[in-house]
């Protein structure tokens, strides 16, 4: 219980990036020994989202381009499988269900320009797509992956959709159906193409999203003052 809800306060971001955490406080906070702790801190840090310190705690990792990059290229390949295993695995019936889940969310990308309100819908008909492929290490990864993600999209402010609008949104939700479609149809290669594509626009624009928030966080550098000689 106490990994599960420090990965919710991590990924909300109520524990913000690069933030140190004490194991006495997380010890108080539930009132627990420190052993807990100590194990919850492991579970974490095996996700991914804290580095341990022997005798100090522990850290939330911070955000950085080229683990950002990482794990779009990976959400990207375990996505594009799951998708491409769907299209033989998944029954008429789901198919139709899949479809159903599509107008929903393009209707939500024409109602909001929420990003995250997007981003929730998005990945429910991922996670519906990733367990119709009957590949449970495929959605055991993919599930791991979009946690990071998840936690990364909190780059996107309130000031970042007002000033680029729903573009990105529009895009998603023409590609999402485009890769509905080739999963109904059955067409593996295109599905999976249509996959790694979709999650490709939202990396395109986490990219300036991410420069934007590094720019307004930028600490200023401390001037150096030249000692007056006498």
């Amino acid at each position: 219980m106490i990994a599960r809800l420090l990965i919710d306060d991590i990924v909300a971001w109520r524990i913000p990036p690069g933030a140190w955490i004490r194991e006495r406080e997380i010890a108080a906070r539930f009132a627990v020994s420190h052993a807990p702790v100590r194990e919850a801190f492991r579970q974490v840090a095996n996700i991914g989202l804290l580095k341990v310190v022997p005798w100090r705690g522990a850290f939330v990792i911070d955000l950085d381009q080229h683990a950002a990059d990482e794990v779009y290229e990976l959400w990207k390949a375990l996505f594009g499988v799951a998708c491409r295993l769907a299209c033989a695995e998944m029954s008429d019936r789901d198919g139709r269900e899949l479809m159903h889940r599509l107008v929903e969310y393009k209707d939500v990308t024409l109602r909001t320009e929420n990003t995250f309100e997007h981003l929730n819908v998005s990945n429910r008909i991922g996670r519906f797509i990733a367990k119709r492929s009957n590949a449970p290490l495929a959605l055991e990864l993919l599930d791991r992956v979009a946690l990071l993600a998840r936690w990364q999209h909190n780059v996107y402010t309130n000031s970042y959709i007002e000033t680029h609008g729903n573009e990105a949104a529009r895009r998603s939700a023409a590609l999402y159906e485009t890769l509905c479609r080739h999963i109904v149809a059955r067409d593996g290669d295109a599905a999976d193409a249509a996959a790694r594509a979709l999650i490709g626009v939202t990396q395109e624009s986490f990219e300036q999203a991410l420069e934007e928030y590094k720019a307004r966080h930028a600490k200023p550098r401390a001037s150096r003052r030249r000692a007056k000689s006498a």
